[in-house]
């Protein structure tokens, strides 16, 4: 056998060892995208939490803190992937996904119904379900929402995918 044949061989079983390296990939970082919600941060990077939630800590929860994003769950279990032989694209469908994950200011229209609750000295807000038509309503105004990033590119995940394709690499040429 020449050296030449070697090559190509070597070369075959290299191509059929990196085949679905992709899936890999994507099940790596989708557990790792997991993680940021459990760890209540990116890659470690900890979530700002905002006064409403460190109010409601401290009254509800005695102290102990509450989880961000993580109310209903539905943002968590939201994270999907397309997954191609070059590519990887990770996505929610969940309305309020991108101003989370990228923070910014939303344009409240106002019209929320609210009591004011003079022995705690706050505001208590009302379903407009449950709302009388006499309680007083907020006026419009803008939410700031602080970036909790969930998903998305960072050197911890670059780390692992280059440690994933050198793994198969590798294996692919012993």
């Amino acid at each position: 056998m020449t050296n030449t044949d070697q090559f190509i061989r070597n070369l075959i079983a290299g191509s059929k060892a990196l085949k679905g390296i992709t899936k890999s990939i994507a099940i790596h970082a989708n557990d790792l995208f997991d993680q940021n919600f459990t760890n209540q941060s990116f890659f470690g990077e900890k979530w700002t939490p905002s006064k409403y939630v460190e109010r409601e800590n401290k009254q509800h929860y005695k102290g102990q803190s509450r989880n961000l994003l993580q109310n209903s769950g539905h943002l968590r279990k939201s994270i999907n992937r397309t997954v191609s032989d070059n590519f990887i694209t990770f996505f929610s469908n969940v309305v309020y996904a991108q101003i989370h994950n990228e923070g910014g200011t939303i344009n409240h229209p106002g019209g929320t119904a609210y009591v004011y609750d003079k022995k705690k000295k706050r505001s208590i807000w009302v379903s407009n379900r449950k709302a009388s038509p006499k309680m007083k309503r907020t006026k419009a105004h803008p939410i700031n929402i602080p970036q909790r990033q969930f998903i998305g590119n960072h050197k911890k995940l670059e780390k692992d995918i280059e440690t994933i394709i050198e793994n198969r690499i590798h294996k692919a040429f012993k």
